[in-house]
């Protein structure tokens, strides 16, 4: 078996000369997989890391969840959220920590708020048709408000939903930097302003819950069951698990759903067909599911495939590991590349096209999907994500036209094919009926 030192490294493809290595963008993976195999190693924030990607990296990296150590990694959101976040926990508490969410986040609790979540979907473009948005800044507006009518009822100004969303859009960019980075990134923002704000008005509504005031939601299904828990918990550990509920996702379904509406701006004869098989749609269809709309179906599963929120998910080696005939010691830093199978030619035919159609005409391996991640640390709110995708789109499909003045340039970083940024601005009309 070949050692660690022995794995063909990034800079061999002279791939990386002057580039930033504290910048994971700048890294093209997909050269590097192409031309050196489904691990290689780089440098960066001055450390060697293993990179791994591919359907059989995939495959390996979610097949045994308990030889990682994702905490460490991740110790942003310790420093934010606590020592008892869902993210840094491993093992018997991550798996004990995940149970007792399930009652929040099971599509059994959140389908039954599909009714309520298309109502404020719907009510809330009508209220601003005609208005000029930031359609990114719309859909974090939209899904918000629908959470805080739903998944945890607390009645929100637009103020406070305004606060919610810039806390979590400045917040999650500096989970991926070095500590030094991440302290000068939030000192140079409103993060410290931001921060108890948003806390205090967690903990009033927690309190106010733990008090005997009770909503017909998730959030009181959690809290209900938070003695039946293995761990219980205290106040402080409710108040992100609340957040959760709130926020968490908000921000990646709107990109994802910016970033489609743009390609959807392209190919009107796509777009007719979908209008035409919504012209019918009412909330409680999806209920039973999205058989009964396949092309909405496609469209959302192409746009996840295109614009995967979180390109990668760094860990660390919980014990001494092999893959691909190279040992990977305990301790090592490794980059799982969980979405680089989006960008596979031999998994999907002319990749970096988006082209939804191709969702009804093949099948393809569940594990060459890495959009929400995979095993016992998939995302924690894909259930809630994958009931906010077809309720916006059904309506915006269903009831209004978009009008864009132009179409922005739309900036994708190929080396993960994830969008970093598509403008798209324009103003909702309601079509007549």
């Amino acid at each position: 078996m070949a050692s660690f030192s022995e794995i063909p490294h990034y800079d061999s493809l002279g791939l990386s000369s002057g580039i930033d290595e504290d910048d994971l963008e700048q890294f093209d993976h997909l050269s590097a997989y192409k031309a050196l195999g489904l691990i290689y190693r780089v440098q960066y924030r001055g450390e060697e890391w293993a990179c791994v990607g591919g359907l059989k990296a995939n495959e390996w990296a979610w097949g045994h969840p308990d030889r990682w150590n994702y905490a460490d990694p991740m110790k942003a959101f310790r420093e934010v959220m606590g020592e008892k976040h869902v993210t840094q926990l491993d093992g018997v508490r991550h798996r004990a920590k995940r149970k007792a969410l399930k009652p929040g986040f099971a599509m059994s609790l959140i389908a039954q708020q599909i009714p309520k979540i298309d109502q404020v979907v719907k009510q809330f473009f009508e209220d601003h048709c005609g208005e000029t948005w930031t359609m990114m800044d719309l859909f974090m507006e939209v899904l918000t408000e629908a959470n805080s009518q739903s998944v945890i009822v607390t009645p929100l100004t637009p103020e406070e939903r305004h606060t919610f969303i810039e806390f979590e859009e400045v917040f999650l960019p500096g989970v991926a930097m070095t500590p030094e980075q991440r302290t000068r990134y939030y000192e140079s923002s409103t993060f410290y302003q931001l921060k108890p704000v948003v806390f205090e008005f967690l903990r009033q509504l927690v309190t106010k819950r733990l008090d005997g005031h009770r909503e017909d939601d998730s959030f009181q299904t959690m809290i209900d069951n938070r003695e039946d828990r293995e761990f219980p918990p205290d106040l402080e550990e409710l108040l992100p698990e609340a957040y959760l509920l709130l926020m968490a996702g908000t921000g990646n379904t709107a990109r994802t759903i910016n970033c489609g509406l743009h390609y959807m701006q392209e190919q009107p004869d796509w777009y007719a067909e979908l209008k035409e098989e919504v012209k019918d749609y009412q909330p409680d269809q999806l209920l039973r599911g999205m058989d009964r709309f396949p092309k909405l179906k496609a469209t959302i599963m192409e746009m996840e495939r295109v614009f995967p929120a979180a390109p990668l998910h760094p860990r660390l080696a919980a014990e001494d590991l092999e893959f691909e005939g190279y040992e990977i010691p305990k301790g090592t830093r490794i980059l799982h590349l969980h979405t680089l199978t989006h960008f596979l030619d031999e998994i999907y035919e002319e990749p970096l096209r988006f082209n939804a159609r191709r969702w009804t005409e093949n099948d393809y391996p569940k594990k060459a999907h890495g959009t929400f991640g995979g095993s016992t640390h998939i995302c924690l709110g894909m259930n809630l994500a994958r009931i906010h995708m077809p309720i916006v789109m059904a309506n915006l499909v269903r009831y209004f036209d978009l009008e864009v003045d132009e179409l922005p340039e739309i900036k994708v970083n190929f080396n993960y094919g994830v969008p970093q940024s598509s403008d798209l601005v324009g103003r909702l009309k309601l079509r007549d009926q």
